[in-house]
Formats: C-alpha cells, structure tokens, sequence
C-alpha cells in the first residue's frame, strides 16, 4: 500500500513539473523576435481602453505618435518600420498590405499615405529600450467615418545567416484615425459588383466581387450565396459563411470553389443574401461562362482527376482479358451442349435397340 502510494506521488510530481516546463517553454517562446513593442497612447487617443492607435484627427493637422521597442537579448536585431492599409481577404478577414495595386476605388487618401515614420530602420540589442516616433499627417479636408491600417515593425534577417526561402516575422499595432468618436462597425451599404468564372491558386473558381464603400467596418456578417442556372432555376451551387469581417472601403472576392468537378458552361444567376444584427442585403447579378471558358478553366486548374497511363494500360488489358475469358467460356459451353446433347441421343438410341430385342 505504501508503495503505491509513493509511486502515485512521483506520477504526480512528474505531471506537474511537466507543466511548468511547458509554462517556461511558451514564456520563452513569446520573445523568440528578440524584440517587443509597446505603443504610449497619446492625448489624441479616442478610446484608452484599446490596445492599438485610436485617435482623433484635425484637418489638416499632423501629430507624432510613439511606441517604445524593448530588445528581450543581447543579441541585436535589426528592424524595418513602415505603414500599412487595412483591406478584406477573400476569407473575410481584415488583414494588412502596403500593397496599393489592388485597392478599392471608394478609398481616398490611404493610411499609409499620411504616416511618415521618423527612423524607418533601427538596430536594437542588449535589453535597451529606443522610442520610434511616427508622424501621422490628416487629410487637408473633413472626411467621414475612419482611416485603418497599421504600424508595422519588421525583423529584417541577417543575409549572411539566411538560407533558402526566408519567412517574415514582424509586430503590427494598429492604427486607425477619425475626426470623432462615433460607431465604426455599423457599416450599412455592401455591393455585389459582378461575378466571373476563374483561376485562382490552381482552382476553379466562381468569384463574386463584394465591395464595401463605406469608411466603416462591416461586421459579423454571415452570407449566403446561391448560383442558380438562369433557364431551368436549378440550383448549382451554394455556399454558407459566417462571422465574415469588411475593413472600411475595401473589396474581396467571395469564392465558390468547384474542388475536381469540371466547370459547367451556361448562363447563371448568383444570388447572395447577407445579414449581421443591423442589417440585410439581398443581392443578384447574371454572368456567363461559354464554352470556352470552361474548358480553358477545366484544362488549366491543378486540381483535377488524372488517370495515370499505366493505369489506363491495365485497364485496357484487363478488358481484353475478360472478353477473351468470356467469349472462351461461351465457346466451351457451346461445346458442352453440342457433346451433352450428342450423348444424350446415342443413350435413347441404345435404349431403343434394347426395347427391339
């Protein structure tokens, strides 16, 4: 009894040492950068209670904001700081890009046009601490609702240490302006512009361009989208997504992923009914897709059933084996009859002759 009770200590010592080890691995693990950043809220931050950038704008008017980057090792890391614009994936999440190439129509003067960072690249180490400070610079005119992206500060990789494809690691802390305080999350106005057959990462695709012109968030929005073949109103295809999230004045496609189904030509109507908790939109828009499309779209995608050929060889002569097997065993049993039959007549013969004598 002692014994197992000792032993039900040592497994309980155990279990729990493990968890301290895990909690000490994940501690470490949070400032494997080398770096951490930490943003000193100005007099102009709207809502304190956020972690992130949120102040209030005159026109005109620019002010300077800081964030306080700490080295967590002795090591130093070199760091890159820019700005960035908010924008919607095609998974409906809002993510960050400094890319302008693809930005919406409805967005004037972006974010990271009014930043301007006053030490655009750093070197810190030994555990000191340095103040970056960014100039935030308003629009000359009034403008409604709110400007969003981010402050990135991007660890910049030692050439000399790297091998093969580098991967980018990097905080963001959020920014966003406006000239008041008002509600940014109740955007009301969503656009489905058009919808096309498509490519997209190998895939074939049917791509609904959703635009939200607003300078506001759309939030929690769950849609529901239907492609309806316009002449006999069969339902082709349907998709149901929720808790999808539009960053101000962007644009997404909202993707019907065909997997290894062939594309379908024909003329079609997608229908997309979308709603959160203060609105609801019902939406439509007629496109085609010839036949020339989809059989380039078909023929390009990645994603589709390719029978390999010595597949299609063994095929072939498994086939040609069984007609040969099946046309053998219908000869034999031809001939099985045609001997059956011969001697069931030399039995009745040979029974006759008997009767006679």
């Amino acid at each position: 009894m002692k014994k197992r009770i000792y032993h039900a200590l040592i497994l309980v010592s155990c279990a729990f040492m493990s968890l301290v080890s895990t909690r000490e691995v994940f501690a470490e693990d949070e400032n494997n950068l080398g770096y951490v950043v930490t943003p000193l809220q100005p007099t102009t931050q709207i809502d304190v209670g956020k972690s992130y950038f949120y102040i209030k704008t005159a026109p005109g008017e620019t002010q300077t904001l800081q964030m306080r980057i700490a080295s967590t090792k002795k090591e130093e890391v070199h760091l890159k700081i820019y700005g960035v614009n908010a924008m919607t994936s095609n998974s409906g999440t809002i993510e960050y890009t400094e890319d302008l190439a693809n930005k919406d129509e409805s967005l004037k003067e972006p974010l990271s046009s009014l930043i301007k960072v006053e030490t655009p690249e750093i070197t810190v180490g030994n555990f000191e601490e340095k103040t970056v400070k960014v100039q935030v610079a308003a629009p000359k005119e009034h403008y409604e609702g709110v400007k969003m992206g981010a402050l990135v500060v991007e660890l910049v990789p030692d050439k000399k240490k790297q091998k093969g494809i580098s991967t980018k690691y990097n905080y963001k802390i959020g920014l966003m302006t406006a000239e008041n305080g008002d509600e940014f999350t109740n955007g009301k106005t969503l656009k489905l512009n058009g919808a096309k057959a498509s490519i997209l990462h190998g895939k074939k695709m049917v791509l609904a361009s959703l635009q939200n012109p607003e300078p506001k968030v759309i939030d929690n929005l769950n849609i529901v989208a239907t492609m309806i073949e316009k002449e006999s109103g069969k339902v082709i295809k349907e998709k149901t997504v929720q808790n999808y999230k539009l960053a101000p004045n962007s644009h997404f496609d909202f993707e019907l992923d065909w997997g290894i189904t062939d594309l379908p030509s024909g003329t079609y109507t997608l229908k997309m009914d979308a709603k959160n908790y203060d609105e609801e939109w019902h939406l439509s828009n007629d496109f085609k897709i010839t036949n020339e499309e989809a059989q380039e779209i078909n023929a390009s995608s990645v994603f589709k059933i390719k029978t390999p050929t010595w597949l299609k060889v063994v095929s072939i002569v498994m086939a040609m084996l069984s007609v040969v097997l099946m046309g053998t065993l219908f000869y034999r049993r031809k001939k099985w009859e045609k001997a059956w039959k011969r001697l069931r007549i030399a039995k009745k013969k040979k029974k006759k002759g008997k009767n006679k004598k």
